[in-house]
């Protein structure tokens, strides 16, 4: 009875385990607002270099979660560059799944456990 017992938590802690993998999800896509409607920005990450670039027209980016945040440079004739930093930081679902099941082990390797803000809005100033 024991084994039973056992083998049924293990086959039960095995399909739950990586909560927000499963339920969040490994990317997203954040919307970026800018102002002035020339400005262009490219979106780096701590460690991997250029993820991607958005302007006022193509304003989402699809991106892996990460623990790493990004780093965002904006620039347009006539303003100030702007940088910016978008912090990374974890989802409860990953950190309960983390704590009662795998020990995060799961979320962590796919960046689940992690997210962004969904959207950001970027006002550069005229020179």
């Amino acid at each position: 009875m024991k084994y039973l017992t056992f083998s049924a938590f293990l086959i039960i802690t095995n399909m739950i385990t990586g909560c927000a993998s499963i339920t969040q999800g490994t990317s997203q896509t954040i919307l970026f607002n800018i102002e002035p409607k020339g400005a262009t920005c490219s979106v780096t990450r701590d460690g991997e270099g250029e993820i991607g670039s958005v302007t006022s027209k193509n304003n989402a980016l699809h991106v892996s979660k990460s623990k790493n945040d990004m780093i965002i440079n904006c620039r347009a004739p006539g303003y100030r560059n702007k940088g910016l930093r978008m912090v990374s930081s974890t989802q409860a679902a990953g950190v309960l799944g983390g704590v009662v099941f795998d020990l995060g082990i799961t979320d962590m390797i796919t960046g689940a456990m992690w997210k962004y803000e969904n959207s950001i809005n970027i006002n550069l100033e005229k020179e």
